[in-house]
């Protein structure tokens, strides 16, 4: 979608500056209202540039002030104002304040820019962009959830967008959460929202833009979908990409966190929706072993790569329900945290004081649990093999969870 930051690429808008509300330059711009009089909330329904000019600026009873407040009331995106005698003479500190206090960009420009150039322009951006997310949506649709993958109409929608249907060699899946904390999931469920990751979406094509290296990149859900040449050659320069991006989401709004996998790379196109699935999957596992904000490639999960080439997972699960499920009971009951324990001692090397370090908890609290859970399964930690099995049922359990 068109945003506000956009307005200042437009040719005609070369003479603009941004005087306040900064904050709010990811706003999506539907389309532009020129207010004819001060009673123009009939004429808007949100999303819209409004433009202040004559004649509504030779009113007798205007004011800018309440012009602007009534534009934020109405979910209006931002303003243009035209500067000079019989326009905009001059902006009061209450309504650059106004402006700041709600994100709301104020944009000045000369009386004297030929506003129909301006509209015309402005309009080819808009619809631009929109064919091209039109694109991108049905482009994401048509691999992730088409029946029979039709290679001719992806390479044909890929070369719409001025890209080389050889690029669709991997797919990536960045998953967004939060933090377990009350205050940052608080402050992340008020802020999180479909046009905050779309706006997300769109961060992250310019950084690929920037590195001039092709990507597709659209959003389904809380998941941000991406489609990458092969980055085998140039790993560094993808690592350095999401590095950026997710120092920019910490900086963004606290509370976030994401999981991030890499596919392998697809030797065609009709590959893709395979390695899009494992990917996704790949990512729900990341979730619950607590690999966040990392950049995993899928040629780095080792076991779980085999466990995704099982399409029969029923031997898994049963193998996995003989070893865990006194556990699972016992933790239903007694509401403990031996599963999470247990996995956090594997991570930790088997290492009590780091593991008791990483949960917050007492080496001696960390102790009794490990006894707990020996005693319930018959399987002790200190025999390698028994050790091995518990660590793969974990594993299991949180793949096919």
């Amino acid at each position: 979608m068109f945003q506000c930051k956009d307005l200042l690429s437009l040719t005609t808008m070369s003479q603009a500056s941004v005087i306040a509300g900064s904050g709010g330059m990811e706003k999506g711009i539907r389309w532009s209202y020129k207010a004819e009089n001060i009673n123009f909330e009939k004429w808007v329904r949100g999303n819209e540039l409004l433009i202040v000019s004559a004649p509504v600026t030779q009113r007798k009873n205007f004011d800018l002030y309440q012009t602007i407040k009534k534009a934020i009331e109405l979910n209006m995106s931002c303003a243009l104002l035209l500067m000079g005698e019989n326009y905009v003479t001059q902006i009061d500190e209450k309504v650059i304040g106004l402006a700041e206090n709600n994100d709301f960009p104020l944009f000045t420009m000369p009386w004297n820019v030929p506003l129909l150039d301006f509209f015309e322009e402005l309009g080819h951006a808009i619809s631009y962009l929109d064919d091209r997310k039109d694109i991108e949506d049905s482009l994401l649709a048509e691999i992730i959830f088409g029946n029979c993958i039709n290679t001719s109409s992806i390479e044909q929608k890929c070369r719409q967008m001025g890209n080389d249907p050889g690029m669709l060699e991997q797919v990536f899946v960045l998953h967004l959460s939060k933090k377990s904390s009350k205050e940052a999931c608080n402050e992340l469920n008020q802020g999180i929202t479909n046009d905050k990751i779309r706006n997300y979406a769109q961060t992250l094509k310019e950084y690929f833009a920037e590195c001039d290296y092709p990507a597709i990149i659209s959003c389904y859900g809380d998941r941000i979908i991406g489609f990458i040449k092969d980055c085998t050659d140039d790993c560094r320069k993808i690592i350095e990409i999401f590095e950026q991006f997710g120092e920019f989401l910490q900086n963004d709004l606290n509370g976030i966190e994401y999981t991030l996998n890499i596919g392998e790379k697809c030797e065609s196109i009709s590959k893709l929706q395979k390695s899009f699935h494992e990917t996704s999957k790949t990512n729900s596992v990341l979730e619950h072993i607590n690999r966040k904000n990392e950049i995993i490639f899928y040629d780095e999960m080792g076991f779980y790569r085999m466990l995704m080439s099982y399409e029969n997972t029923a031997p898994m699960q049963r193998f996995a329900d003989e070893v865990l499920d006194s556990i699972i009971q016992y933790e239903k009951k007694a509401h403990t945290q031996l599963m999470e324990t247990m996995w956090a001692y594997f991570e930790c090397d088997c290492n009590l004081q780091r593991t008791a370090d990483k949960l917050f908890s007492h080496k001696n609290t960390v102790k009794y649990r490990l006894q707990r859970v020996e005693q319930l399964t018959g399987k002790s930690f200190a025999n390698r093999f028994q050790s091995q099995e518990l660590y793969n049922a974990l594993m299991i359990y949180y793949f096919l969870d």
